[in-house]
């Protein structure tokens, strides 16, 4: 039997908030991968005592489209333990990521509910902050690779997976003004079908992305129960094998959420969400901490009480109507004993990215305190 040491064993003493360096350009941390000073790695758990989507896994905490991107970084969640990796969401077409910083600590330490989601939040960046409030907000603006980079890439991620982990992918559409959502489902499907293609295990539809700057409707997608229907069909008629499913954000009733999910019927393997809620984020003086940006991705603590209500609308809804997908549940997972308290709300597996960049050993740590299967 494995013994297993105190995460603290892992940690280099010289080691940063964040294995991600918020002070960087996107596309300088994924050239330059994970900042991890020790270099250590907790043992792999050698039984597969969670399932999810009819695959036997390590851990029901997945890290989901944000933190990892390229080969660099799911190798480095892999070897963490985390039982589903996506990679970072990719598009048919290359996009440079929002200007730097992408990432900005909140000053909110307590859940936001309803009744705010329009106040003004002030945020810093200084990392040693996250301790504290464990709360940021981001807002990259899903930057890809041209596609051919991508799928060459995606085929060579594949060989990182472990046994009882799976390798996921994470796909949108760009839309430019003028674009139809006819526009949108033929590019959705494009890029699915080159992420199947090149192997990847499970496929999701990023449709609920709040910091795209050139078209918001990027970021409403999910509420469109007919294209939502329809890429989901068309990609289980050529796919069948490969389960596929769609990130959604805020709903703003039950009623709107089930309408959406009964129209995915069948075809839709699991659902994911929340993804980070759009606010106005600024700085200490009222300034733009994120250049460009008014409004950003609030991530952290304060998604957890409309992340647990969206988990268990999701939960009711598929039990009301006899439907079959998976819940894939996340927003505001920042503590080890999040995870139960989201599985037990309704999710089948969770999903982290914040607490990912700033708490890396959290698969591990919940399998050493938490894990009573």
């Amino acid at each position: 039997m494995i013994k297993l040491l105190d995460p603290k064993t892992f940690i280099a003493k010289n080691q940063p908030v964040f294995v991600y360096d918020i002070h960087k350009s996107w596309e300088q941390v994924v050239k330059e991968g994970p900042i991890w000073k020790s270099g250590k790695f907790p043992p792999l758990s050698k039984e597969k005592k969670y399932k999810f989507l009819g695959q036997k896994l390590i851990s029901p905490i997945a890290i989901s489209a944000g933190p990892a991107s390229t080969k660099i970084w799911t190798d480095f969640y892999f070897k963490m333990g985390y039982g589903l990796v996506f990679e970072k969401t990719r598009r048919t077409i290359p996009r440079k990521s929002n200007t730097a910083p992408n990432i900005a600590i909140v000053k909110l330490d307590h859940p936001v509910t309803r009744e705010n989601l329009n106040q003004k939040l002030e945020a810093t960046m200084e990392d040693s902050d996250w301790e504290k409030y464990k709360c940021m907000t981001n807002s990259f603006g899903n930057p890809s690779p041209a596609m051919p980079d991508w799928t060459k890439e995606l085929a060579k991620q594949r060989k990182g997976v472990g046994d009882g982990q799976l390798l996921g992918c994470s796909v949108t559409a760009t839309l430019h003004s003028g674009a139809t959502m006819e526009d949108a489902a033929l590019d959705l499907l494009m890029a699915a079908a080159a992420a199947a293609i090149s192997g990847v295990q499970v496929l999701e539809f990023n449709l609920a992305c709040p910091n795209v700057t050139e078209n918001s409707v990027e970021g409403e997608m999910f509420q469109d129960e007919k294209l939502v229907a329809y890429i989901l069909r068309e990609f289980k008629k050529r796919f069948p094998e490969i389960p596929c499913g769609f990130k959604f954000g805020v709903f703003q009733s039950k009623q709107q959420m089930k309408k959406v999910f009964m129209a995915a019927g069948d075809n839709l393997d699991y659902v994911s969400g929340i993804n980070a809620i759009a606010m106005t984020v600024l700085g200490k003086k009222g300034e733009e901490i994120l250049p460009g940006r008014r409004t950003s991705g609030v991530c952290g603590k304060a998604d957890q009480t409309i992340a647990l209500e969206h988990i268990k609308w999701a939960s009711e809804i598929r039990k009301e109507e006899g439907l079959k997908y998976e819940i894939l549940g996340g927003g505001g997972i920042v503590e080890v004993a999040d995870v139960d308290r989201y599985l037990s709300t309704g999710a089948d597996m969770v999903q982290v990215a914040a607490a990912a960049l700033a708490n890396p050993l959290l698969a591990y740590k919940y399998r050493l305190f938490y894990d009573k299967i």
